[in-house]
């Protein structure tokens, strides 16, 4: 495998190696965004009941989130992203399979549990080989590259449903997951470098609640934390209400993988950009202006008359989405030292998962009591707020 010494705009060729990795995992799950809501309404038989379905997956990821000091203790980083990927690869493909919701639940579940660890074991290792000085720019390059995956996946993924049916698209979706993993295992000088060792009979420093105490303890921490949830609250909204809102305006699945893949184009062009400037002037003000194009845009599409307006729209809030994507993570490792970074990473992962069952559980409970488009009403408030209160960040 060659493809890691193509030129890439990274300070380690480490870096370029996970974020080549974050490629190709982000091109698989970018491949199933289209359609995995209607998949799952096809499923449940109820357009509402998909956003409680979505809030249940979320229960997989507290677990992982907990979980992972302990794995992390005990395994490298490397092994746990090898282990999961398969497991990722395994549950995907076998969504083929799936008759009736006990199954579609099982497998999505281990599907997301095994997600969130290749993940962080991906964000933990970026972190590894990056200078501190440099931490923002290389997150920044970090998720352009996952966003690029993000961009190819879903236009694949609608054209691919649209023509052949969902069971290429998970087939397909499976082997990209293999085949990151086997990116990732040929590159030899990786597994030689201890850093991404730690000894298996470690013991694991403080229990759960104590972590959680010294976590939330400092109001920095705190900070990294509701950015990570407000941000997640986005994120979640836009692959779930996205895909059921196009196919309610009357479009396919083709159009709802062509606005998802455009949604990216922000991250592409702004991700490098102002993680640079983080690393010069901090973080307050990307995330404050961040937060406010969100809300702003999200309720422009419920005044907005016509379809290819709302897609604008769409596309539009996505810049302030892209200058918070590399900071949240950044804003964390600012607040922990190294010997903190395997307790309190899992607790504040634990973000994601919160915010995975808040968005969905806000959007079904919103569309039984109101018509759809206000849903982005209540979101465009929930960003608006969230603005406001980014504006006490102290870093």
């Amino acid at each position: 495998m060659k493809m890691h010494k193509l030129r890439t705009p990274h300070i380690s060729k480490e870096g370029s190696i996970f974020s080549w990795t974050a490629l190709i995992y982000g091109i698989g799950i970018g491949l199933l965004l289209p359609i995995f809501p209607t998949f799952v309404e096809g499923i449940v038989q109820n357009e509402s009941y998909v956003g409680y379905f979505y809030s249940s997956m979320a229960l997989a990821m507290v677990l992982g989130g907990f979980l992972s000091a302990y794995l992390y203790k005990r395994f490298s980083r490397l092994q746990i992203a090898g282990f999961f990927f398969v497991v990722c690869a395994l549950s995907t493909m076998f969504l083929v399979f799936v008759t009736n919701f006990y199954e579609l639940f099982a497998l999505s579940f281990v599907k997301v549990f095994a997600g969130l660890l290749v993940t962080m074991s991906l964000s933990l290792m970026i972190h590894d080989y990056t200078a501190s000085k440099s931490l923002g720019k290389t997150e920044g390059v970090f998720f352009l590259f996952s966003n690029i995956g993000w961009l190819v996946g879903p236009l694949l993924g609608g054209v691919i449903a649209r023509f052949m049916g969902y069971e290429p698209v998970f087939a397909l979706a499976g082997l990209s997951f293999l085949f990151g993993l086997l990116y990732l295992s040929h590159q030899k000088f990786v597994s030689k470098n201890p850093v991404l060792y730690v000894p298996k009979k470690k013991r694991v420093s403080g229990q759960l609640l104590s972590r959680a105490k010294g976590f939330f303890s400092s109001p920095s921490r705190v900070g990294s934390y509701f950015v990570a949830i407000s941000f997640m609250l986005w994120t979640t909204f836009k692959v779930l209400v996205i895909p059921l809102f196009v196919i309610r305006m009357g479009y396919g699945s083709d159009t709802s993988g062509l606005l998802l893949s455009l949604s990216i184009l922000p991250f592409i062009f702004f991700e490098i950009p102002v993680g640079i400037y983080a690393d010069k002037f901090g973080v307050r003000k990307p995330i404050i202006f961040g937060f406010l194009i969100i809300g702003v845009f999200s309720l422009g599409v419920f005044f907005s008359p016509i379809f290819f307006l709302d897609a604008l729209f769409i596309i539009l809030a996505n810049i302030g989405a892209s200058f918070i994507e590399p900071l949240h993570d950044l804003y964390f490792f600012k607040t922990v030292n190294e010997k903190e970074e395997d307790d309190y990473y899992g607790i504040f992962v634990t973000a994601d998962p919160i915010a995975k069952f808040l968005a969905p559980a806000i959007v079904s409970t919103s569309l039984l009591l109101m018509p759809f488009e206000f849903v982005f009403v209540v979101f465009g408030v929930i960003f608006l707020v969230s603005a406001g209160v980014a504006t006490m960040i102290k870093h």
